[in-house]
């Protein structure tokens, strides 16, 4: 009979020879070259030091690749793509009974009253609340002492602008979110970032992502001041594509998933979107849609000011996070070439000499199985 230690050694070399075939490449017959010479293309064209791309698919990276100074410890501010972030929490928040999407603020933070009382998280994370172009609203910045202070101040002295009205109108904003960020404080009985990284970032094994990107800060920007690595934020979206499981955890289940993806500013009209907005404005919760043609299914993303860009196709079940850190200034340079960069991975896995893995396949299953 084999010894004890022949027998830890046996299980020790399966266990190496699993994790090595789950970190393994998935494909090697997928030629991402197109998206890496477009993204150092925007480098040269941005004059930025750095940048790093990530693309994958359900259950696994298919291309990762750092540029210059970037490597896989970089951690950047990911600005408006912290909204996807704070979205899914909410959801998942939702799912489990504790937030309702369609009450009314009232009933949880009873000091707004009147019309501000009766926005609701839908409303607040769809842009829709009532609220809107008030990224530079001093109520949002770090050095208030808590996201708590910040809410009251909202509740008792922050009308609405131009007589807006919650449900009537898409009016891209922060101030909806930081509201709504606070009800899930509230009803947790907990911190944001604390509740964030116990509910998404443990189960999905994820350091880098907190709210911080900002500057050191307790009134955590709920729209705009998370900072994650590449890997990370892919982590996320590997979870979406994968119909809300990752590492081996459910996070989200179809509840919160459609409420996630759903249009909820579609009959809309637009009192304000950013200049990085869709001609046709689609918003769901925490995320743009833009509708492909000939596709079921949209594409989702979640553009941040300084260049982050992580996207979801539903179609194809394919992601991708696009990082840089540049200036207020790089929208114009960033969105043509990432369209092109997502039209190019999706050319990849549409060819038929580069066709990754069926889910069921086991390489795709392991650590990814739905409970």
């Amino acid at each position: 009979m084999p010894s004890h230690s022949r027998i830890a050694a046996c299980a020790a070399s399966l266990c190496l020879a699993a994790l090595c075939l789950a970190a393994a490449p998935l494909r090697a017959d997928c030629d991402f070259g197109a998206v890496d010479t477009a993204m150092e293309e925007l480098l040269q064209q941005a004059g930025l030091p750095g940048g790093a791309v990530q693309i994958g698919y359900r259950g696994g990276v298919l291309h990762e690749r750092y540029f210059g100074s970037y490597g896989s410890a970089t951690v950047v501010p990911i600005a408006s793509a912290t909204k996807w972030l704070s979205a899914i929490r909410i959801v998942q928040l939702a799912e489990r009974g504790m937030l309702d999407l369609d009450a009314p603020v009232s009933a949880t933070l009873p000091q707004f009253t009147g019309p501000k009382g009766r926005m609701t998280l839908r409303q607040m994370f769809s842009h829709s609340a009532g609220y809107g172009d008030d990224e530079d609203s001093p109520l949002l910045r770090t050095d208030q002492p808590s996201l708590a202070a910040a809410v009251d101040e909202i509740a008792c002295c922050l009308p609405f602008p131009q007589n807006w009205t919650p449900g009537q109108q898409f009016a891209y904003g922060g101030i909806s979110m930081h509201v709504g960020g606070r009800m899930a404080e509230v009803a947790t009985g907990g911190d944001w970032q604390q509740g964030w990284r116990d509910a998404i970032a443990l189960p999905l094994g994820i350091a880098s992502i907190d709210w911080q990107g900002l500057g050191p800060t307790l009134n955590y920007r709920i729209s705009g001041s998370a900072r994650s690595n590449l890997a990370d934020y892919g982590r996320v979206l590997r979870m979406l594509a994968n119909d809300g499981v990752g590492n081996g955890r459910r996070v989200l289940g179809a509840t919160a998933l459609q409420a996630l993806y759903a249009d909820q500013t579609a009959q809309l009209p637009v009192a304000y979107a950013p200049p990085s907005a869709p001609e046709q404005v689609h918003y769901a919760l925490g995320n743009w849609i833009e509708p492909a043609t000939g596709a079921a299914l949209p594409l989702h993303h979640s553009f941040g000011a300084f260049g982050f860009y992580p996207w979801l196709d539903r179609q194809r079940a394919l992601y991708g996070v696009f990082m840089i850190r540049g200036g207020n200034a790089i929208n114009e340079t960033a969105l043509p070439r990432y369209r092109a960069m997502v039209d190019a991975a999706r050319a990849v896995v549409d060819a038929q000499t580069c066709t990754p893995p069926h889910p069921d396949d086991a390489i795709w299953r392991d650590g990814f199985a739905p409970d």
